[in-house]
């Protein structure tokens, strides 16, 4: 059982991923990166970690921050899932044993903006980020982020990573990939 890397742009269903992972195969442990970004953004503004749902020049800091402690991880017992919508693919690949690691990228490259919009808006409660924005707002981020999975697609073809598009049957795609980890 290697760990696993969930990669990939705001929305595409990193955490739903893991957590479908995590009901198959209870022997990992999620940890979403995205957590200690906005904690290292917040106590630590030096560093200049940005938690913005647009993947920017925090990644190549949070890879290198990543390295380390999945140096750690790769010696124990316990099995990791991580999950960051921070880290570009050729990043996250300068650090990563990928024999111990599973790296996959999700991303929404063939859709419009506003279909996306209106699926985020049906499916998103009112605690999210998506939730707090005005739909002007939402449209500049959303349609970011559909050019960012266009982007990580590209790397991961030409990285031999894998890439699952979420843009169509969003449940179907990531019942697919986390059918790979049963126990």
């Amino acid at each position: 059982m290697k760990n696993i890397f969930i990669g990939g742009v705001a929305r595409s269903g990193k955490g739903t991923l893991a957590e479908m992972i995590k009901e198959k195969c209870p022997k990992y442990n999620h940890i979403s990166l995205d957590y200690f970004t906005a904690s290292l953004k917040e106590n630590f503004p030096e560093t200049g970690i940005k938690t913005s749902v647009i993947i920017g020049d925090s990644s190549p800091k949070l890879a290198l921050l990543l390295s380390k402690t999945m140096d750690i991880m790769n010696d124990k017992q316990e099995r990791f899932i991580i999950d960051s919508a921070h880290i570009m693919p050729h990043d996250i690949l300068k650090y990563i044993d990928r024999s111990k690691w599973d790296v996959i990228f999700l991303g929404y490259p063939r859709t419009t903006t506003e279909e996306k919009i209106k699926i985020v808006l049906e499916n998103d409660d009112e605690k999210d980020w998506t939730r707090k924005k005005t739909y002007d707002e939402l449209f500049y981020r959303i349609d970011c982020l559909i050019k960012i999975s266009k982007a990580i697609e590209e790397e991961c073809n030409e990285l031999d990573i894998t890439f699952v598009d979420t843009s169509t049957n969003f449940n179907a795609q990531i019942q697919r990939v986390a059918e790979k980890y049963k126990q």
